[in-house]
């Protein structure tokens, strides 16, 4: 079933990548490997597996035989860099989020969809308050993808809302505070200062900047070779343009920020390697980018 269910990407090329990517992290760790690691490892690991589900489900690629490939190459910079369980957690919420934006083309369900769109954004800006920037990205993808009014706004708020709520409630409930006016002030002067000292605190090192100009280059390249022969592939690669976009603002904004831009780089990548005829050299040179992107400098 599981096979069935992401498609073309077989469960052993699944477990072969994520086998590839633990080993990398553990060479990039150079055996101090912690509790966190591991989790941050699932994090990525689940991530994989909800955008091969929204790969396969919403035929985003033709052929995405070579999605696994993209983890392995993703996990060399991924786990080089600092990583927060936190971030890595609310990123697989705004997956769900984005899942449902794709799904809004079937015309199905709407009000329970966009309830569902503003639920997880809500439950990922609780985990990461920067990801109310891909409000930006929200918004647009439902115009894409089905209409914008205000009624569809107010379901998307009512969503937001209802999950705000019940996440106001529970950390109430846990601090042993009254959930009033004031607790909802402190939560949100707390906040504020974490963004503040997180963003003070951002390193500006090599990886930190490579990978991001690596993606916009493949991006560029990506817009103007394979943008789409069809209206739906345009709306496609255009929704992902924005989400990449978005993402790319986090680089200035977090230092760990490389988790942001794993679906729509994966997409990327593996679109442009689809496209190509895989002769030996290019084997070769994709061989040669896996070693060194996996030696411990």
């Amino acid at each position: 079933m599981i096979i069935r269910f992401f498609k073309i990407t077989k469960l052993p090329q699944v477990i072969t990548a994520s086998i590839v990517s633990l080993t990398i992290m553990l060479v990039l760790k150079n055996g101090h490997t912690s509790f966190n690691d591991f989790i941050s490892l699932t994090a990525l690991i689940s991530a994989f597996l909800l955008s091969l589900f929204i790969i396969s489900k919403n035929s985003i690629l033709k052929n995405n035989q070579f999605t696994t490939l993209g983890l392995i190459l993703f996990s060399g910079v991924y786990f080089r860099m600092p990583t927060d369980i936190n971030i890595d957690i609310s990123y697989i919420f705004l997956l769900l989020s984005i899942r449902r934006i794709y799904s809004l083309k079937s015309n199905k369900n709407i009000s329970k969809k966009l309830f569902d769109v503003g639920f997880w954004l809500a439950i990922s800006c609780f985990f990461n308050p920067y990801n109310i920037f891909f409000l930006i990205t929200i918004v647009l993808g439902i115009y894409f993808f089905y209409k914008i009014n205000l009624k569809i706004i107010l379901k998307l708020i009512c969503g937001f809302l209802v999950a705000t709520l019940l996440l106001l409630f529970y950390t109430s409930y846990t601090s042993l505070q009254t959930l009033n006016g004031d607790f909802i002030i402190n939560y949100l002067d707390l906040s504020i200062i974490a963004l503040n000292a997180d963003k003070a605190s951002m390193n500006n090192d090599y990886f930190h900047w490579s990978f991001a100009v690596s993606s916009c280059i493949l991006f560029i390249f990506y817009s103007f070779k394979y943008f789409g022969k069809n209206l739906s592939e345009r709306i496609k690669n255009l929704f992902l343009l924005i989400f990449f976009l978005n993402s790319l603002i986090l680089v200035l904004l977090i230092n760990e920020y490389s988790i942001f831009l794993f679906f729509p780089f994966l997409v990327t990548l593996i679109k442009i390697i689809s496209e190509l005829k895989m002769n030996l050299f290019i084997e070769m040179t994709i061989l040669t980018i896996i070693l060194i992107n996996s030696y411990p400098f």
